[in-house]
């Protein structure tokens, strides 16, 4: 299964928030209770030990008795936050679980900077915020080749790539092309004044 890392466990390995890898094992708790019946879903009671990901990218050296390169043990990491229940009153939760979610759709803030080989995009208008010009080129530049890329387009907005994505960035480039324009044309009468005397 493919998965996504959640938190900067190791940038310095490049296990960081938005890095994907395959789940190539996953090593139970000693105490989890193993049923002599296949089956496919497993309830546990206990979070795993650690599961082992073949990162995708990584800097790491290859760990000792494991086989495959890019293979890295993922511990569950705990977190303690506070709500505010409706009554008022604050209460403190600790949760355990893996730093990893499933990778087969996300948005473009977890993939900014990865190349993806083989994608379908979604430029339909996000159910909450806005879908800009530059969100659409983030997600169009994940893969290497057109033909690899397909687009849904469902609830598209044509508005999207037919009118300027900023007003103040149009604004700016027609200030800097005037300006560019100026200065080109006084470089060539000083040329031509040079020139001349």
């Amino acid at each position: 299964m493919e998965v996504m890392v959640t938190f900067n466990v190791s940038t310095d390995l490049d296990v960081a928030n938005g890095a994907r890898g395959h789940i190539v094992d996953i090593v139970l708790d000693a105490r989890e209770e193993m049923s002599t019946v296949p089956s496919l879903t497993k309830m546990l009671q206990y979070p795993p030990l650690y599961i082992l990901v073949r990162m995708i990218r990584t800097k790491a050296d290859p760990l000792p008795g494991l086989l495959e390169t890019g293979v890295l043990p993922i511990t569950p990491m705990m977190r303690t936050f506070t709500v505010v229940t409706a009554s008022g009153n604050k209460v403190t939760v600790t949760r355990q679980q893996l730093p990893v979610t499933p990778a087969y759709a996300f948005m473009g803030y977890r993939s900014q900077a990865q190349t993806i080989e083989h994608c379908i995009i979604d430029l339909s208008t996000p159910p909450t915020g806005t879908l800009t010009a530059f969100n659409a080129y983030v997600a169009l530049s994940w893969s290497r080749r057109r033909n690899t890329v397909r687009l849904s387009l469902r609830d598209f907005d044509e508005h999207l790539f037919t009118h300027h994505p900023s007003e103040h960035l149009r604004i700016e480039d027609e200030r800097l092309d005037a300006l560019d324009k100026r200065s080109k044309k006084k470089r060539e009468e000083a040329i031509t004044q040079r020139a001349l005397t």
